[in-house]
């Protein structure tokens, strides 16, 4: 009898063992393999914030002002500035608050031109958000 349910006992603790690796396995798979979501915020499901940003219509009118005030001039075509580094916009949103990035529109400074005179403040605000997502 104790043969008995000494098999029983190591067939329950065998199945435990084998359903806790089990439960291990699936916990490490589904960490490592994730859901599509990069540590740099880049990929999102399949769409990334390049994506995003080229279907936003505010940012499309933010780039149609940066393009139409000549920011390109300083700022180049990618945002990776032309005159020094402080002109790289490329990762202004991880460096600079929206209120930073207002004023710097607004007031100008460090080499830069003042906007207040030029965008209104509906412009000022598209640009500013556009650049707020370049992170």
């Amino acid at each position: 009898m104790r043969k008995f349910y000494r098999r029983i006992s190591e067939k329950k603790t065998s199945t435990i063992v084998g359903l806790l690796l089990a439960e291990v396995l699936i916990v490490f798979f589904v960490c490592a393999c994730g859901n599509n979501l990069k540590e740099d915020n880049k990929v999102i499901d399949g769409i990334t914030n390049e994506t995003m940003v080229e279907s936003n219509p505010d940012f499309v009118k933010a780039q149609e002002l940066y393009i139409a005030n000549k920011c390109i001039s300083c700022h180049g075509t990618d945002l990776s500035g032309r005159v020094g580094a402080n002109s790289n916009l490329q990762k202004v949103g991880n460096k600079l608050t929206a209120e930073q990035i207002q004023n710097q529109i607004k007031n100008g400074g460090g080499g830069m031109y003042p906007y207040k005179d030029k965008l209104t403040e509906e412009e000022v605000i598209l640009l500013t958000n556009w650049l707020r997502s370049k992170k």
